[in-house]
């Protein structure tokens, strides 16, 4: 997706966080969108490296709002999304909010009725959603017939993510916010974006020892889809060599995305098998993100973007898994809704 920029002025975003993912932000929004990026760093001490990349840096959202910012994407760990969510529907603004939108359901509610009662709009950072290969999935699909199984993974080792960090000292490896199944909320927002949302989860959520972390480091997730097949989905910390894909297989053959390998394979029974290059890099993905995220303000259409409402139903499978992994048993998805 490409921002129209004819009729409007180029977008003014305040990017809270300005670690890795937040940094990112930042440089998408000028060197991609042409844009304004204002950093609202953590830490003071970014605040002088911010300035001499040549981005605009404040201490809160309240000043960048001040300073001209009506949007604002919240790029800080899990654990402060919703305090920084709430000072920026203070501030007035427009929010993309990175995945996962809360560490549990717990606050959702509120976060939502006070954006509500603000006229402000929230979106969740779901940027698979915007990867070539998996919008390209989606579309042909429908060429395998009626499916029949479903298998996602995504594996990857953790030290590897920030070789320059101890990633014992990241939000990764803590029980409250972190953990592998927060971590990788990608795959579980975009099973359910294609296939549909499930009533109950089964889960299995084990800490191995591999990594001397507080949280899980593998997890393994069944439900059935409203249609009657099944979708499973392994995420793990744990693997040296990176997998990333999406598999379904119907009754007119499989069709099949690897993200690692950028490459799409469609094998129906009544062709040869196909397989298509899909070239594209992370930043190609936030922009195209960023973009729809400005284009819903500015629009009101949303487009592929995560909904609020998306991003919770995510979080409440997250919690319901976890309650599974702990009774042994298929646990009922919560009502995000019905949180305190």
């Amino acid at each position: 997706m490409q921002l129209d920029t004819t009729a409007h002025s180029d977008p003014t975003i305040a990017v809270c966080g300005t670690g890795s993912i937040g940094f990112r932000h930042l440089r998408v929004i000028r060197e991609r969108l042409h844009g304004r990026a204002v950093g609202v760093p953590i830490r003071s001490s970014r605040h002088d490296e911010l300035r001499q990349s040549g981005y605009e840096a404040y201490a809160r959202i309240a000043n960048a709002a001040q300073a001209g910012c009506r949007m604002a994407i919240i790029a800080t760990d899990t654990n402060r999304h919703l305090r920084d969510a709430h000072e920026a529907i203070l501030a007035g603004c427009d929010l993309l909010i990175e995945k996962p939108i809360a560490p549990g359901i717990n606050g959702l509610q509120e976060l939502w009725t006070a954006a509500d009662h603000s006229g402000c709009r929230i979106w969740v950072g779901c940027n698979l959603r915007f990867n070539t290969g998996l919008q390209l999935f989606r579309r042909r699909l429908p060429e395998i017939g009626q499916i029949h199984g479903v298998h996602i993974e995504c594996q990857s080792y953790l030290p590897d993510w920030r070789p320059n960090r101890d990633y014992r000292c990241s939000y990764s490896s803590r029980a409250d916010d972190g953990g592998v199944l927060r971590d990788l909320i990608h795959e579980i927002d975009y099973a359910v974006w294609l296939f549909g949302r499930p009533q109950s989860v089964f889960a299995m959520l084990l800490n191995l020892g591999r990594l001397s972390i507080e949280a899980e480091e593998t997890v393994d997730l069944f439900w059935q889809a409203k249609a009657g097949y099944g979708v499973s989905i392994h995420l793990d910390y744990l693997n040296r060599i990176p997998r990333r894909s999406i598999r379904a297989q119907g009754d007119r053959g499989d069709i099949e995305w690897d993200f690692v390998r950028q490459r799409l394979v469609v094998a129906l029974a009544s062709k040869e098998s196909e397989e298509i290059p899909v070239l594209q890099d992370r930043d190609d993905m936030m922009a195209d993100q960023t973009a729809a995220f400005v284009q819903a303000i500015r629009t009101g259409i949303s487009g592929d973007l995560a909904t609020f409402d998306e991003g919770a139903f995510a979080v409440a499978l997250c919690e319901a898994a976890r309650h599974s992994a702990a009774s042994g048993a298929a646990e009922t998805i919560p009502d995000w809704r019905l949180s305190s």
